[in-house]
């Protein structure tokens, strides 16, 4: 009976090690073929216009908004009590599309150049205003990227380092559906105090440029940052 009872514990064990030691399925895509025009914002000038500390180049995954204007990405960092009034005001009623960064991370808004003259976006709304309605695939993915602190990954591999919570990881990918379409993106919790999980988050956005999150859960992390903060 004892051995029988070691048996079936060796049995469990290897089963058990087996579950943990398990690779999730990878799920790859193409990315889009889609590309930003900066050539216009060469204008130091731009920075004092708009409030801006910083004109950057915002990713390529951005090119696909219609109509495919000139743009770019305002950085403004922003601390309270220092500033104008005017923006001091703006930022605290969330004239900005997301905040990202630790403890003293920057405010993202938007730069267009319009039939010859340039134009500051704020908010989602100002978003909206210029690009709705979303009817591509590629569109949806740049309006929410646009939109929200979130990232598009493509090409995810195994790695022995991370510890996984999924059985299965897709990169980045946009179905439609009768009213817009459905972004699978992902998230990954760099600042604050670990575990910095990356999550994957599906996001919904209408023909009429409004978003809503539909699911989020965390997939995997790295466990040797468990302990790390990060400012």
């Amino acid at each position: 009976m004892k051995t029988k009872t070691n048996l079936w514990l060796a049995i469990w064990l290897l089963i058990s090690l087996s579950a943990c030691q398990r690779k999730p399925e990878f799920i790859n895509h193409t990315p889009p073929n889609l590309t930003v025009s900066m050539d216009v914002f060469s204008d130091d000038t731009l920075l004092a216009d708009f409030g801006c500390n910083e004109i950057q180049a915002p990713s390529s995954l951005i090119g696909g908004l219609e109509p495919s204007y000139p743009i770019a990405t305002c950085i403004i960092q922003y601390i309270p009590g220092e500033g104008t009034e005017e923006l001091a005001a703006e930022i605290e009623s969330g004239q900005f599309f997301y905040y990202t960064g630790g403890l003293f991370g920057s405010y993202i808004r938007y730069i267009v150049y319009q039939d010859g003259e340039f134009v500051l976006l704020k908010t989602e709304e100002d978003l909206r205003k210029l690009f709705a309605p979303i009817e591509s695939p590629d569109e949806a993915l740049s309006y929410v990227l646009a939109v929200r602190n979130l990232s598009a990954s493509y090409g995810i591999q195994y790695d022995p380092v991370y510890e996984y919570e999924v059985d299965t990881i897709e990169d980045t990918y946009v179905i439609p559906d009768a009213d817009g379409h459905l972004v699978h993106l992902f998230h990954d919790q760099v600042f604050g105090c670990g575990p910095h999980w990356i999550s994957e988050v599906d996001v919904h956005v209408s023909v009429e440029g409004d978003i809503e999150e539909r699911s989020s859960r965390q997939i995997f992390r790295d466990p040797d940052l468990d302990d790390l903060c990060v400012d």
